[in-house]
């Protein structure tokens, strides 16, 4: 993995620990009994460059940390708001995730969609046309794309083009639904 240009390297941890070490006016006391006072001057003051070096560190993986976690949700505001329904299916077209507007075009809640056909809210006349779909994704390994008429029984039927890709372990695909009812 390559480290980031804003990373401190080692060698100016090192350097910075030091400085830091030098600069705090700290009595030291070694111990005389198994070591010389040279020797145990020497480990004290490693010891202490070590503590102030991991100290450091910590720093730095704490605003990596929280750089993560802006990015995450950042991410999740963009799936879950998104204008399109993003879908992430199984091999079988199992529903594993989708976002709010996927939701919302199968107008059933989240929660009950989890591991749900899709094919189940494909209408009858265009499930030939989803089957094909799906199954030239795994095949391909390519970007498909197709139009459906998604029916369920709560609302009208809703014209949609599908895009769709195969991930790499060529187990789940992620599927991009637009609404084009209006259209």
């Amino acid at each position: 993995m390559k480290k980031s240009s804003n990373k401190t390297s080692d060698a100016t941890l090192r350097a910075k620990a030091e400085k830091i070490l030098n600069d705090l006016s700290t009595a030291i006391n070694p111990l005389k009994t198994w070591m010389s006072k040279p020797d145990a001057l020497k480990l004290i003051h490693e010891l202490q460059v070590h503590h102030i070096e991991l100290e450091l560190q910590n720093e730095e993986l704490i605003l990596a940390a929280e750089e993560r976690e802006s990015t995450r949700e950042k991410f999740i505001e963009f799936y879950d708001f998104a204008p399109t329904g993003f879908f992430t299916l199984s091999k079988e077209g199992e529903i594993l995730e989708l976002n709010l507007c996927g939701s919302q075009l199968l107008g059933k809640d989240r929660t009950y969609l989890a591991n749900k056909q899709f094919g189940f809210f494909v209408s009858k006349a265009t499930k030939k046309n989803f089957n094909l779909f799906l199954e030239k994704i795994f095949r391909s390994k390519a970007r498909e794309s197709c139009e459906i008429t998604l029916q369920n029984n709560d609302s009208n039927p809703v014209r949609a083009f599908l895009t769709g890709i195969a991930l790499p372990d060529g187990e789940h695909c992620y599927i991009n639904l637009v609404d084009i009812s209006s259209l």
